[in-house]
């Protein structure tokens, strides 16, 4: 087998047994792979190297570096996204009874539970069911383990949509639970090469009209809670910097950013929810969960040592400024982060280059 067509790889898998262990733990893995192996083919391996490790043999669904695939995927595919440094987890960790295997009920209950008598059909099963992966993929989970998932609001769509169902108004009811439905959805496209549904997930929206939703606690706290001084001195070296960028991926913003930091002589700091949505779409619908949102992002910059927050819009920057406060409560920390637009870090870089 030529050399050019081997890939070497890093895995850190996911091991956890409800009924022996107490807490979930992992172990590493390092495997030379043909560029033609599949993620179910890493598997079988690590299964041949350690027997505790546990997968399910129909249905597989798992995370790959925090997005879903179903083990069908190319290694060579999912290196040349993710790189060779693989984590692999349960699609939901909460819900495993062992190792990868999934207690999956909840998929078929949403299902049962809000579409009996909606006059569903086998077509409309039959499409919930290719939704699988998009139903473990949502990202609202990872917060609130009662939301009703992401699947249900495209099947929904479906149904009012393409379907024209005569029974909209009772469909858009079901959905729309203050707690539970669409309007704790800030959908995010967690399955890997997966179709992205933004514009589905907000047609929905649209039709519900959805109102403000703040709490008159949330009102008042914005008048109570402390605000936070975002003063950068003109020097910046040897500070910890990370960059926000949120939805809004951008190569050339992230690459203006490493050359501005290198002026500065700055410490770059990578965390994972770099590009994650921080509750902006669902402040006004759902400021609980958008608050929870917003004050983890923070804190997982802060945890991973950065003490000051560049963000790539100045949107992002007013919403983490107008937040951090309750924020804080939700999560009972203080997060000691300057947040500035990376507009105001080009301009210090400017003056830098002037005194220069």
């Amino acid at each position: 087998m030529p050399f050019e067509n081997l890939l070497e790889i890093n895995i850190k898998a996911f091991f956890f047994n409800s009924k022996t262990d107490y807490l979930p733990y992992y172990k590493n893995f390092t495997f030379t792979l043909d560029n033609n192996t599949s993620l179910v083919d890493v598997l079988k391996l690590i299964k041949e190297e350690n027997s505790d490790f546990s997968y399910p043999e129909e249905d597989l669904l798992f995370r790959v570096n925090h997005l879903v695939v179903t083990g069908v995927e190319k290694v060579s595919d999912v290196v040349k996204e993710l790189g060779k440094e693989l984590t692999i987890e349960p699609a939901l960790k909460y819900r495993s009874d062992n190792g990868l295997i999934l207690n999956n009920s909840d998929f078929l209950h949403q299902y049962r539970t809000l579409f009996s008598g909606h006059n569903t059909n086998k077509e409309d099963l039959a499409y919930y069911l290719t939704l699988y992966p998009v139903h473990y993929a949502s990202e609202t989970f990872n917060y609130n383990h009662e939301y009703i998932g992401d699947a249900i609001l495209l099947l929904a769509h479906k149904m009012i949509v393409e379907d024209n169902s005569e029974y909209k108004e009772q469909i858009l009811d079901a959905i729309n639970d203050e707690f539970t439905g669409i309007r704790c959805c800030e959908y995010e496209n967690n399955v890997f090469k997966g179709e992205d549904y933004n514009k589905k997930i907000n047609e929905l929206k649209a039709m519900l009209n959805l109102k403000e939703s703040v709490s008159f606690i949330d009102k008042i706290s914005k008048l109570t809670l402390r605000k936070k001084s975002n003063d950068i001195e003109e020097s910046l070296n040897n500070e910890n910097i990370a960059l926000y960028i949120g939805d809004k991926k951008s190569t050339n913003i992230i690459e203006r950013f490493k050359s501005t930091a290198k002026i500065h002589k700055t410490n770059i700091i990578n965390f994972k929810m770099s590009s994650k949505k921080a509750g902006q779409s669902i402040i006004n619908t759902c400021s609980e969960l958008a608050h929870k949102k917003a004050g983890t992002i923070l804190l997982d910059a802060l945890d991973s040592g950065a003490n000051i927050l560049v963000c790539s819009q100045i949107s992002d920057v007013n919403y983490f400024q107008s937040v951090i406060g309750r924020c804080e409560r939700e999560l009972g920390r203080d997060i000691e982060l300057k947040i500035i637009s990376i507009d105001t870090f080009n301009t210090l870089k400017n003056k830098i280059v002037e005194e220069l």
